[in-house]
């Protein structure tokens, strides 16, 4: 029985989830999105696949979107979801088994673990209480994902991708005083988005909302706009993840 995980992920919540869910449930292979979303097809003959992914605006990320799009899945495959998120997952199950009917799937199992989030400020406590909890929300997630545990998660109503809450506070802006030209954020970025232009890191439209480059730029010279709660937001990963260890998603393959 094959059992693989596509994990999307930025600061690190969703990275330290898939690789711990991987390795309890045992013989997983373990597949980062940044590193396929950009094939023009994706082919999986697993017998069991799963989607971990942090929740954004009631919706998985777009690269997930992009990945499942291009993916060929085994129709008798058994099909789950696990999702970090700072408050709750919101519709991002039913949106997700939406999707997967269109490439003759279905959504059977959707998890979920709160997590610090990444776009506004946390209380410090919050943040610690949540990663605290984070191994107990995993092994809760083994025994229904072995004993292939099925729901219903399809719905007459029509979910259309949500956009972001506030695209234009969220998309990374270059403080070019501050830029050293030091290529993170290029390394960072799952969309390719971000170039080294005349010495100044430059940000395209492609953006996918992620905050990678905001909150791992080593000079602090990308910020999220000018909405308070958002401007004075503190740089935040996992305490696990390593710049490195984000960056390597794009070429694990």
């Amino acid at each position: 029985m094959k059992t693989t995980i596509y994990y999307f992920s930025a600061t690190g919540n969703s990275l330290t989830t898939a690789e711990r869910l991987a390795e309890k449930l045992g013989g997983c292979e373990l597949v980062p999105v940044a590193s396929v979303m950009h094939q023009s097809k994706i082919i999986d003959d697993s017998d069991a696949v799963g989607f971990v992914f942090p929740v954004y605006y009631g919706n998985f990320p777009y690269p997930v979107r992009m990945t499942i799009e291009k993916m060929v899945l085994n129709p008798e495959a058994y099909v789950f979801s696990a999702a970090t998120y700072r408050g709750h997952a919101g519709k991002a199950a039913q949106r997700l088994d939406q999707l997967l009917r269109t490439r003759g799937q279905k959504l059977s199992l959707s998890l979920g673990v709160s997590m610090p989030g990444n776009s506004f400020i946390n209380a410090p406590e919050v943040d610690a209480a949540h990663l605290a909890n984070q191994d107990a929300a995993i092994e809760a997630m083994v025994q229904p994902i072995l004993s292939r545990e099925a729901h219903n998660y399809s719905t007459d109503e029509i979910l259309p991708v949500t956009p972001v809450g506030y695209p234009n506070n969220f998309r990374g802006i270059v403080a070019e005083e501050s830029c050293v030209g030091c290529g993170v954020c290029v390394g960072v970025c799952p969309m390719n988005n971000i170039a080294i232009v005349d010495g100044k890191a430059k940000i395209g439209d492609d953006c996918s909302t992620c905050l990678a480059c905001f909150h791992w730029c080593p000079k602090e010279a990308i910020w999220m706009s000018k909405q308070e709660n958002i401007a004075r937001r503190s740089k935040y990963h996992h305490p696990d993840v390593t710049m490195a260890d984000i960056m390597a998603q794009k070429n694990a393959l």
